[in-house]
């Protein structure tokens, strides 16, 4: 990984292995079914909401 990594200009891609439950998964794909996007695309979007809200799950550097 590049020493810059966490640099917003980083375009460098990851990938990420999760595991769902059977409710969670068919969730995730009628949302991306209803919006026309891909599963990956809802995924990423719901971590970047957690990620930019002002009280996220886990406040991990924001302090």
């Amino acid at each position: 990984m590049p020493v810059d990594a966490q640099n917003n200009d980083d375009k460098s891609v990851h990938r990420l292995s999760v595991s769902l439950t059977a409710e969670q998964h068919r969730e995730i794909n009628e949302i991306a079914r209803k919006n026309r996007v891909s599963v990956a695309w809802v995924v990423r979007e719901a971590i970047d909401r957690l990620l930019k809200d002002d009280m996220p799950l886990l406040h991990v550097g924001k302090e």
